[in-house]
């Protein structure tokens, strides 16, 4: 079976072969005949990009509005200056060539999306099956949220409460405009150190997103979070660049406290935890 890159490349050049033949001989002809060669071109042009549908759909309006005004200029008689028309059988033709052309350039768009689908999809898979964000050494969203739904059933087996912490570092975009990439990976790599010496180490910690992190620490309850931020914002605060020069980092977070067999979703205590960073600046 071949891929789709193949029969991409092989229907496409099926497609310019083919299509010499009624340029070349609409070229030669009159002037409605190299008015009907460009928007032969035109057509299979928007079918490449917007595809199948749109280039049939667009086709058969302009295959309707030039038969009928061929057949009305048929049956008055209107003469047309410098303009000679084409004979109905060569433009029955043309309109069946034209829908031909369109179909194959059709499935050249449908096998091109297919593949970018395909692409897509096989992306997401890699990147759900990378367990471990290279700059933070912590493992990725998919553990998290694999993790957070193992949590609540072990609070739920043991009435032991646990918090989900989310912690986000602000202007992420300028800090690496300004610094470059280098200095932003250093960044999350020495937070990521820092936060490792700050929590216990059977505290669970994750790269939520590439301006996140997601801490999650079992048999852990309320009275320990003001104790827990403190310590956040007296390591985390400030940083040294690879140049050797300090900045000040902003950091917002957000949190939940999750007790046993309480009424919640993931996708809640995700939008919980959101909500609160969004006001909750350490």
């Amino acid at each position: 079976m071949k891929s789709p890159f193949k029969q991409q490349q092989l229907l496409m050049i099926l497609l310019l072969i083919a299509i010499q033949i009624p340029l070349y001989i609409l070229y030669t002809g009159n002037q409605q005949q190299v008015l009907m060669a460009f928007f032969l071109i035109l057509l299979i042009a928007v079918t490449l990009y917007f595809g199948s549908v749109v280039g049939l759909y667009t086709s058969l309006v302009f295959i309707f509005v030039i038969g009928s005004a061929y057949l009305y200029i048929s049956v008055t008689k209107a003469q047309l200056r410098n303009f000679e028309l084409v004979e109905l059988n060569d433009f029955f033709l043309y309109g069946v060539t034209l829908l031909c052309f369109v179909l194959l350039a059709g499935r050249i768009y449908e096998i091109n999306k297919e593949a970018k689908d395909a692409t897509k999809s096989l992306k997401d898979k890699i990147a759900h099956y990378v367990a471990v964000d290279t700059d933070s050494g912590f493992d990725n969203r998919a553990r998290f949220e694999k993790a957070l739904m193992e949590e609540v059933k072990r609070t739920n087996r043991t009435n032991e409460p646990f918090l989900f912490l989310l912690i986000e570092i602000q202007n992420m975009k300028k800090f690496k405009d300004l610094y470059g990439e280098s200095e932003e990976r250093f960044l999350v790599s020495k937070l990521a150190e820092k936060i490792n010496l700050i929590m216990r180490t059977t505290d669970r910690k994750y790269r939520f997103s590439p301006e996140s992190f997601a801490l999650i620490l079992p048999s852990t309850n309320a009275d320990y979070l003001e104790l827990i931020y403190e310590k956040l914002k007296d390591h985390l605060h400030e940083h040294q660049l690879l140049s050797g020069n300090l900045v000040t980092i902003q950091l917002k977070a957000g949190h939940f406290l999750y007790e046993s067999n309480q009424q919640v979703s993931i996708e809640e205590m995700l939008e919980t935890v959101k909500r609160e960073l969004m006001i909750n600046e350490i």
